[in-house]
C-alpha cells in the first residue's frame, strides 16, 4: 500500500493530528515507517522514523514545521526489501539536494538485493546517474512524461533543497483542502472527506454496466475527483464548520471496532459473511491484509474453482495468490464488489493459521 500526502506543512500537520481517527487510520495499514522531506534555508531536509505505536507516530507528525513551506510525508507498508531505516522513504536521488517518495510497485523489482526495495534499485538503476548530471531534469516535461510512461500506474514525489516539489502521476491521487493524497486504498477517506463514502457508492451504483467490478479499464473511464464530487475547498473534519454527528464513522464510539486476527478467525470459523462484510466496507486495506498476513488459503474438497461464477473466480484467484492490491482494489469499486468478496472468502476456501503469504504484486499502482 504506502500513502504520499503533500501539502503546506501546517495544513498537513494539523489535518493529521485533528482529524479524528485519521492518523490511527494511516497508520495501522502503513505501519513500517514514516518519513517526510522540505526545503530549509540549509537545504533538503530529511527526516525518517519506524515508529513502534501510534504514540510514536503522532510524535513524529508533531515534529513537523507549523508554517506554510510545502512538505511531503511518507507512511510504508513492506512489499520489498527490509522494513529498515534504509527502505524508509524518502530516498537520496542525489544525497543532499534531491530526494523521491514512492506509492507502487514497480515492474523492475528488486532482484539485485533483495534485502532493498523496488525503489532503491530504481533510483540506483534508472535515476541517480541522469539527476546527478543535470538536477532540473526531475521538474523537464518531457522527462516527466516519459516516467509517468515508464511506471504506470505508480506515483513518485521530488523534492529539491529549495523545497520545489514534483509529482509524477499526480491524477492518480485525490486533492482535498489543498493536500494531496496518493491514494484511497491505504486509508479511510471519510474520515478526513465525511461525503467521499456516499459519494463513491453512488458513483459506483450501475457499475455492472461496465462490466466486471475488477476491469482495470473502468478505472480509465471516469475522473476520480469529479465522480466523487472531491474539490480541494470540500470542509475537512477538523474546520470550524464540520459537524462530525451528522456522519457516521468507522470507530469504536460509533460502534465499529476494528478487527483482531481472532475475530477474523471467528468469522471465518463460522462463514459469517455479513461481519466480514462489514470490516471490507468499512476497513478494507486493514481486513485484507491482516487476513492474507494470518492465514492461508487452501481450496475446498467439496467446492471446486470452477463451479463458481467468473467475478467469482477472479476474487478466489487473488486470494490464493496473496494479491491484497488486487483485492483492495476490488472492494473499494463497489459496494456490490464488498459482497462478492465476502462472500468467496468464507463461503469457498478452508483458512490455515500458517505462515504469513508473500503478497504478490499483481497491481503495482496498490501497494509500495
Amino acid at each position: 500500500m504506502c500513502l504520499i500526502i503533500t501539502g503546506k506543512s501546517s495544513t498537513v500537520r494539523s489535518t493529521l493530528l485533528n482529524t479524528h481517527g485519521l492518523l490511527s487510520d494511516i497508520f495501522t495499514s502503513n505501519p513500517d515507517g514514516i518519513g517526510f522531506m522540505y526545503g530549509s534555508a540549509k537545504g533538503l531536509k530529511v527526516t525518517k522514523t519506524l515508529p513502534k505505536n501510534l504514540g510514536d507516530a503522532t510524535a513524529f507528525i508533531q515534529r513537523l514545521p507549523q508554517d506554510d513551506r510545502e512538505i511531503a510525508i511518507h507512511f510504508r507498508w513492506t512489499t520489498h526489501g527490509k522494513t529498515d531505516m534504509i527502505n524508509c522513504h524518502p530516498y537520496d536521488v542525489i544525497p543532499g539536494f534531491i530526494a523521491m517518495m514512492h506509492n507502487g510497485i514497480l515492474h523492475t523489482g528488486n532482484a539485485a538485493d533483495k534485502t532493498k526495495s523496488d525503489t532503491w534499485h530504481f533510483i540506483k538503476d534508472y535515476l541517480h546517474s541522469a539527476v546527478s548530471a543535470s538536477p532540473d531534469l526531475v521538474y523537464d516535461t518531457g522527462f516527466v512524461a516519459m516516467l509517468e510512461e515508464f511506471i504506470g500506474n505508480n506515483r513518485f514525489v521530488f523534492m529539491n533543497g529549495e523545497g520545489r516539489m514534483q509529482h509524477v502521476n499526480f491524477d492518480q491521487g485525490i486533492e482535498h483542502d489543498d493536500m494531496w493524497f496518493s491514494n484511497t486504498y491505504a486509508w479511510t477517506p471519510s474520515r478526513l472527506i465525511p461525503s467521499y463514502k456516499s459519494a463513491t457508492l453512488k458513483s459506483y451504483k450501475y457499475a455492472s454496466s461496465y462490466g466486471s467490478f475488477m476491469d482495470d479499464e473502468y478505472d480509465e473511464m471516469y475522473d476520480y475527483n469529479a465522480s466523487f464530487g472531491i474539490h480541494p475547498r470540500s470542509v475537512s473534519a477538523h474546520s470550524a464548520n464540520y459537524d462530525e454527528t451528522a456522519f457516521d464513522f468507522p470507530d469504536d464510539e460509533d460502534g465499529f471496532v476494528q478487527p483482531t486476527p481472532d475475530d477474523i478467525a471467528t468469522a471465518l470459523t463460522e462463514a459469517d459473511v455479513e461481519t466480514m462484510e462489514i470490516w471490507l466496507d468499512q476497513m478494507p486495506a486493514y481486513t485484507i491484509t491482516t487476513l492474507l498476513h494470518c492465514y492461508t488459503p487452501e481450496p475446498l474438497g467439496y467446492t471446486h474453482r470452477d463451479d463458481l461464477c467468473t467475478t467469482e473466480q477472479g476474487v478466489y484467484d487473488m486470494l490464493i495468490e496473496g494479491d491484497a492490491s488486487g483485492l483492495i482494489s476490488s472492494v473499494t469499486k463497489s459496494y456490490g464488489a464488498v459482497s462478492i468478496v465476502a462472500e468467496v472468502i468464507c463461503y469457498y476456501l478452508q483458512w490455515d493459521v500458517r505462515q504469513p503469504l508473500v503478497l504478490k504484486p499483481v497491481l503495482p499502482a496498490l501497494l509500495a
